[in-house]
């Protein structure tokens, strides 16, 4: 396997790294966890299995419109105090 040199952080999905923030593990806990389930062996499966899982794909879609929200909020009242 070849190690590539990249900020991985800039490649995860904002919903994910959303999910993080409002959990109880850190972004430490969260890549540490992801390192143990790739070395297991199991990340392939585990990928397969979250995409498919509609409950887990709606939370998702839901977080990431509740986050596009906000930003919208955001830059609104942003153009409004110009």
């Amino acid at each position: 396997m070849v190690v590539r040199k990249s900020n991985v952080s800039a490649r995860v999905e904002s919903t994910l790294k959303r999910i993080v923030n409002e959990s109880d593990f850190t972004h430490k806990d969260a890549y540490e966890l992801g390192a143990k389930i790739i070395a297991k062996g199991t990340a392939e499966e585990l990928l397969l299995a979250m995409n498919t899982d509609s409950d887990l794909e709606k939370k998702l879609k839901e977080t990431e419109y509740e986050i596009l929200e906000e930003r919208k909020n955001q830059l609104e009242r942003e153009l409004k105090d110009m």
